[in-house]
């Protein structure tokens, strides 16, 4: 059946028929592929395997309340109990028969791929969560991936591989934390032509450590772009000016590993060779390219975006993915002393990823089971880290990394987390010992030694809360713009009039864990839709009070 023939079809969506609206069928991944296709952007193409197929399955299987009995009441805190009830969940979803006609939708999906020349084409199955890749939560690198895969079998298996990864430990955790269901969170699959990328990373739209908004950021490494998202590698870095996408900076940096599309399917490692590694990755007119892409994308979303890019051995631009930036930094305290300026001596410089200042003493995790031994209040120290350290992350104080850059997986999470973290510094793991004390200055990319006083932002009073300084004088009231309940007291500490704009629908999605609040008012809970929204703005007026909040 040709692919324009599945409009409506619960179970397979192509990207054609999908648009942002449809993260509850298709996940953010899904729904943002859909947008970029009728935006007009060079997207590979592909289809979805919907979220609703996933829930038939459970319930073919009676796998729901399998999963409440196992999930429900678990203390996240506790790494073995979270371990084996996550992995006795993934093992049930790994046994459980696939139903005949989910099998077959998605055989003849893929088969619509193929063509006289690739009969069994490439593609790249990457989970879509219904809650991931928002403005609220990036779940990064938490639900697996799986690149190159090939043949309409091997196509299903990681259809089911990418399900069960949404009760991975890590994921179970982040969504606890994050006040998001487990039983009910709801997946999709994007399956998608894989691309032979001769050259891959990411590009923000947006400065993610200063939160500058008239620049782009583009880091990128040869092969797949899985040694960038990873951290694998410390990738080149450039710096675009947003309005005349003139390049501003470039870091060119020593990049050893690369990833490449095997023959009969999957990934293979390789060494760079010498010439390699110090060449950069791209030059003016590719950087240019990227950069007018980038600014088309924001232009249409109408909002920072982080994006996954790649060329293929034509040339040829591709964008992967495009997503809301979840968290940026901001810039230096002005007057900040230089470093050295009565501060302890420079150990490591890197680039200073998520922002902030922090002391303690030095942790080094060569793997996570040395991570599971960090203190709250240490600095993490690793080569790099793996979506799996996310529970053993939120306790320390600061992480630092051999590897990575502004969009490895370390970088956005202690985004999210709010801690700083300097990555790329390329001899952490060496120059570092357990026990060291250390200030972790993110703001100015470096490590120094000895403890110093941490830069933290200041803390709401309960109740009403005030602004914790002058605003600043300007012709105008200084406003925000807000939409997530979660981080009203935060915000409301800042030296701000109020809050300009409150917009519904983030503060929807956290309010209602995630949940559509028609499948809510359908299932006759409408009057629990309207109590958790007016607790949400409560929220907000208490937070602000007696500052004004437009909504």
């Amino acid at each position: 059946m040709p692919a324009a023939a599945r409009p409506s079809s619960a179970v397979i969506r192509d990207f054609a028929h999908l648009s942002r609206a449809d993260v509850d069928l298709a996940g953010g991944k899904g729904a943002n592929l859909g947008e970029l296709t009728a935006a007009g952007l060079p997207v590979p193409g592909g289809f979805v395997v919907c979220a609703p197929t996933y829930a038939a399955f459970l319930d073919a299987n009676g796998l729901r309340e399998r999963i409440g009995e196992l999930l429900d009441g678990l203390d996240v805190d506790d790494t073995a109990a979270l371990d084996r009830r996550s992995a006795e969940v993934r093992a049930a979803i790994g046994e459980a028969p696939l139903p005949a006609a989910i099998a077959a939708a998605i055989e003849e999906a893929y088969a619509d791929l193929a063509s006289d020349d690739d009969p069994a084409p490439p593609v790249a199955v990457r989970s879509s969560a219904t809650a991931e890749d928002t403005a609220t939560a990036s779940f990064a690198g938490m639900n697996e991936t799986y690149l190159n895969v090939r043949e309409s079998a091997a196509v299903t298996d990681a259809v089911r591989r990418c399900w069960a990864s949404l009760f991975g430990g890590r994921t179970v955790f982040y969504r606890a934390q994050r006040g998001l269901p487990q039983a009910e969170m709801e997946i999709a699959v994007v399956v998608q032509r894989q691309i032979a990328a001769t050259r891959a990373g990411v590009m923000f739209t947006i400065d993610p450590a200063s939160g500058r908004e008239d620049r782009l950021v583009i880091e990128g490494s040869f092969g797949l772009g899985e040694t960038v998202v990873s951290g694998a590698v410390s990738p080149d870095r450039y710096v675009v000016a947003k309005r005349t996408l003139a390049p501003l900076a470039r870091e060119v940096r020593r990049k050893e590993l690369i990833v490449e599309p095997a023959a009969v399917g999957g990934t293979v490692e390789r060494d760079a060779r010498p010439e390699e590694a110090e060449a950069p990755v791209l030059d003016d007119r590719e950087i240019r390219l990227l950069a007018d892409l980038g600014r088309r994308i924001e232009s249409h979303y109408g909002a920072p975006q982080d994006t996954e890019w790649a060329f293929d051995g034509d040339g040829q631009a591709w964008i992967l993915q495009s997503r809301p930036v979840t968290a940026v930094g901001g810039a230096p305290a002005p007057g900040r002393p230089a470093a050295g300026d009565g501060r302890g001596p420079v150990l490591l410089r890197g680039l200073g990823a998520a922002p902030g200042s922090a002391a303690g003493r030095v942790r080094v995790a060569g793997d996570r089971d040395a991570a599971s031994e960090l203190a709250a209040g240490e600095v993490l120290v690793a080569h790099m880290t793996a979506p799996d350290w996310v529970p053993l992350m939120r306790r320390a104080a600061a992480i630092v990394t051999d590897a990575g850059g502004m969009t490895c997986h370390a970088a956005i999470v202690a985004r999210e987390l709010g801690i700083p973290c300097v990555v790329g510094t390329s001899t952490a793991t060496a120059d570092l010992h357990d026990g060291d004390p250390v200030t972790v200055d993110a703001g100015a990319g470096v490590v120094r030694a000895g403890a110093e006083p941490a830069s933290a932002p200041p803390r709401a009073a309960p109740g009403a809360s005030p602004p914790a300084a002058a605003p600043p004088v300007t012709g105008t009231r200084v406003l925000l713009n807000l939409s997530e309940p979660s981080r009203a007291r935060a915000a409301a500490a800042l030296p701000v009039d109020g809050v300009g704009l409150l917009r519904a629908e983030l503060m929807i999605l956290e309010a209602l864990d995630g949940t559509h609040p028609r499948r809510l008012i359908d299932a006759g809970r409408g009057g629990e839709v309207t109590d958790r929204l007016a607790a949400a703005l409560t929220t907000f007026a208490s937070a602000f009070a007696p500052r004004p909040v437009t909504y």
